[in-house]
């Protein structure tokens, strides 16, 4: 596993708020399937999950979901009825055993499983295969562990759209800095890293404070948003008047996706 997809798995893994009871303990192996696929390729992703000699046995469960993201950079699962959208791996996807007991000091394989079909089209095909134990009861609520599995698949050969927009932008006055909120769309059909920055011009143009264009979290899956938030310090006290913001987002080769802005006044 590389160093990206070391980071989205670590992502995916503080992204879900559980309460873990100590007898509820497993490892997983296989959390994130990248890969570049071609029409028609038959896929096999093998994940396996594991719990140590001290551990109880525990009733699990593995079940395959559609994949968002909130504006936040929250992974969130789609259920069938939720995942319409074109860029679902899902449809073409199974993950078996679907419900398995892991006994101490065991290992259990998990094969997700498919066919990519012939006319998949263009860009990135998204899931999530969502690990969990069966819930137990801790005091008067459930409790429950979980680990979600990454689904990032690429269609080979196919047009890559690096696409995205500006889509809201708001600055105001904060302790003396200046506070500024973008959100940032993916418009196009595949999952990038976005760099965001932005400058402070007064009036006259000259530059009093900048944010230099710096990577913002995981990838953005596409018609996913993804909420930035940025402070702009100058060196020295505003003067009053009105002072515009220029916020830019590119990628990491300094492709220029979007630029917006707008004014603050001091």
């Amino acid at each position: 596993m590389n160093l990206a997809e070391i980071k989205f798995a670590l992502v995916a893994l503080l992204s879900i708020l559980v309460l873990v009871p100590s007898s509820a303990a497993f490892g997983v192996s296989g959390v994130v399937f990248r890969e570049e696929v071609s029409p028609g390729q038959e896929l096999v992703h093998e994940i396996t999950v594991s719990s140590k000699e001290d551990d109880s046995p525990q009733e699990m469960m593995a079940e395959l979901y559609g994949f968002a993201m909130s504006e936040g950079g929250v992974y969130k699962e789609l259920s069938p009825e939720e995942d319409t959208g074109p860029y679902s791996a899902r449809p073409f996807l199974s993950i078996e055993p679907k419900s398995f007991t892991l006994e101490p000091g065991k290992a259990v394989k998990l094969l997700l499983t498919g066919t990519v079909p012939e006319d998949v089209g263009s860009g990135g095909r998204y899931a999530i295969v969502t690990i969990t134990t069966a819930p137990e009861e801790g005091g008067n609520v459930m409790v429950s562990t979980a680990i979600q599995v990454l689904v990032l698949l690429t269609i080979k050969d196919s047009e890559l759209e690096l696409t995205g927009e500006i889509s809201d932008l708001v600055a105001s006055m904060a302790d003396g800095n200046v506070s500024v909120d973008l959100l940032f769309e993916n418009t196009g059909n595949v999952h990038y890293k976005p760099l965001v920055g932005a400058v402070l011009l007064d009036e006259a143009g000259e530059i009093v404070a900048q944010q230099e264009l710096k990577e913002e979290g995981t990838s953005i899956l596409p018609t996913n948003s993804r909420l930035v938030k940025m402070a702009l310090v100058p060196d020295a006290v505003l003067e009053p008047g009105t002072y515009t913001v220029e916020a830019t987002v590119a990628l990491d080769d300094g492709t220029v996706l979007a630029t917006e802005d707008t004014t603050v006044e001091v």
